[in-house]
C-alpha cells in the first residue's frame, strides 16, 4: 500500500489526480527481475544496467526474466512480481493497485467490462542460458517469442515432430521422475543439488559420453553401501530419456529479429475443433547458447511435463501437462511468423493477429515518424534504440529506450513514435477485443 502523504497515495485516493497520468504512457520500473536456474546475463546489457541498482542476486542463479507489464492480481506469477510505478517523490505503487482503483479512467469502461480492471497480458523479457522445462499451458494460452538476441547456433524446441502416444509418454516421464528421485536417494543427504546440476547438465548435453565420465565426481558423495553401478545405470536411463524427449520436439534455430508464434497450427484446429493453445515447448538448448526474447502471452499457469533432469527437483505434473498438449505432429515452419507491412500505416508491421492478442512492430527512422491510431489500452516494448512518443498535437509524452516498456492508457488516444537515430524498434501488444 502507498505511504500516507505521498504522491502514490494521492493518486490512489483522487480521481482528479489520475487524469494526468491517464493521458500519457505509464512506464513501470524497468528492473522487475526474477532469478531462474536457467537464467543468463544478456538482460543486463539490454536493460543498460550493470551492476543492477535495485536488485542483487540472492540464489546464485542468473536473471531469467523481467516482468515488463504485470498488472493482473488473479494470476499467481503476476501477483508475486507486480510492475511498480515510481513517482517524482520516490514513492511507488503497483500497477495492479492503480488499475484496481482507477480502472475505467485508465483503461476505459468497455475494456474493464471485458477484461476487468487489470491488464490481461503478461509480457516478459526472457534471458535463457540453460534449457527450460518441457511444458504446456491451458487451452487459449498461446505465446509469441520475439528474438532480441541469440548466440550463433541457438535453438528452441516447439511442438512434437511426430504423433505421440499419451500413455507411452506418461509412463516414460513418470519413470524418469522416479529414477531421478532414486538417484538422489543414493547421494548423501547433505549433497548440494546445485553442484549435482553443474556436474550433470553438460554430461546430459554430450551425447557420446558414458556414465564413467562422472564416476570420480559422484562416487565420493554416495551414501554408505550404495553401488556406483546402480547410480550409473540410473544415469544412463535418464540420459536416454533426456535425449528422447528433446528429440521428439521440433528444433527451431533462432536469430535476432525472428518472431515465433507458439500456437496450435490452423490445420489441426480445423481438423479437430480444438481451442488454440501453446504447443509443447522447451525454450533454450542443451548447448547453453543464450537467447534473449520478448515473450507475449496471457496470464495463466505453466504445466511442467518434464524438467530435463534438473536438480533440485522442481514441481512436475505429467497428467495435467499431457492433458493440455496437442499430441499430433507439427512442423517447425508452422510457428514462424513473418512481420508484414500494415496497409496505410508506414513503418508498422504485424506478425500476429489472433483471437487473443495482436503484435505489431513499430519501426521509426529519422526520416519516418510512425503514426499509431487511437485504440484500446496496450503495451509498448522498446527492443532497440530510443524513441519519443508524441501526442496528437505533437507534444512529447515521454521517451522509450531499449529495455523499457510502457502501458498506454485509453486516454492517450492517437499518438506517434519518432526517433533521431537508426535502429529503433518498438513492439506493440494489444489484447484482443473479445475473448
Amino acid at each position: 500500500m502507498a505511504r500516507p502523504g505521498t504522491e502514490a497515495e494521492t493518486l490512489l485516493a483522487s480521481a482528479a489526480a489520475v487524469e494526468a497520468l491517464a493521458s500519457r504512457p505509464i512506464r513501470p520500473v524497468a528492473t522487475n527481475f526474477v532469478e531462474r536456474p536457467w537464467g543468463g546475463t544478456l538482460i543486463r546489457g539490454f536493460k543498460r544496467l550493470w551492476p543492477l541498482p535495485d536488485q542483487l542476486e540472492q540464489t546464485g542463479f542468473g536473471l531469467g526474466e523481467s516482468f515488463e507489464i504485470a498488472a493482473c492480481d488473479d494470476d499467481a506469477e503476476a501477483r508475486d512480481h507486480p510492475s511498480r510505478v515510481r513517482f517524482d517523490d520516490g514513492s511507488t505503487l503497483s500497477l495492479a493497485e492503480l488499475l484496481a482503483a482507477h480502472g475505467e479512467t485508465l483503461l476505459g469502461a468497455g475494456f474493464v467490462a471485458r477484461h476487468g480492471a487489470r491488464f490481461p497480458l503478461l509480457p516478459k523479457v526472457l534471458d535463457v542460458k540453460e534449457l527450460l522445462s518441457v511444458q504446456a499451458h491451458p487451452p487459449g494460452h498461446t505465446e509469441v517469442y520475439v528474438i532480441i538476441a541469440a548466440e550463433p547456433g541457438a535453438t528452441i524446441r516447439v511442438g512434437f515432430n511426430a504423433d505421440v502416444d499419451a500413455r507411452e509418454m506418461k509412463a516414460r516421464l513418470t519413470q524418469g521422475l522416479d529414477d531421478q528421485r532414486r538417484l538422489l536417494d543414493l547421494l548423501e543427504p547433505g549433497s548440494s543439488p546445485a553442484a549435482l546440476q553443474a556436474a550433470l547438465a553438460p554430461w546430459f548435453a554430450a551425447p557420446s559420453t558414458g556414465a564413467g565420465e562422472l564416476e570420480s565426481q559422484l562416487v565420493p558423495g554416495l551414501v554408505p553401501g550404495a553401488r556406483w553401478s546402480t547410480a550409473a545405470s540410473l544415469l544412463e536411463d535418464l540420459k536416454e530419456l533426456y535425449a528422447a524427449v528433446l528429440g521428439a520436439l521440433n528444433e527451431i534455430p533462432v536469430v535476432p529479429g525472428q518472431v515465433i508464434h507458439n500456437a496450435t497450427p490452423r490445420r489441426l484446429l480445423e481438423a479437430t475443433g480444438r481451442t488454440a493453445t501453446a504447443e509443447v515447448h522447451a525454450l533454450g538448448n542443451p548447448q547453453r547458447r543464450e537467447i534473449l526474447a520478448l515473450e507475449i502471452r496471457r496470464p495463466g499457469p505453466t504445466l511442467r511435463a518434464w524438467d530435463n533432469v534438473r536438480f533440485p527437483v522442481r514441481e512436475v505434473d505429467v497428467d495435467a501437462a499431457l492433458d493440455a498438449m496437442n499430441l499430433s505432429r507439427t512442423e517447425a515452419a508452422e510457428f514462424i511468423a513473418d512481420p508484414a507491412p500494415v496497409p496505410g500505416r508506414p513503418g508498422t508491421f504485424v506478425s500476429v493477429d489472433s483471437q487473443y492478442f495482436r503484435v505489431e512492430h513499430l519501426r521509426p527512422t529519422p526520416e519516418l515518424t510512425v503514426d499509431v491510431p487511437a485504440g484500446p489500452p496496450h503495451c509498448l516494448h522498446a527492443l532497440g534504440g530510443q524513441a519519443v512518443v508524441r501526442g496528437s498535437r505533437g507534444e512529447s509524452l515521454g521517451t522509450l529506450a531499449r529495455g523499457e516498456s510502457a502501458l498506454v492508457p485509453v486516454g492517450v488516444g492517437a499518438y506517434s513514435i519518432a526517433t533521431d537515430a537508426d535502429g529503433a524498434e518498438i513492439v506493440k501488444a494489444s489484447p484482443a477485443a473479445m475473448e
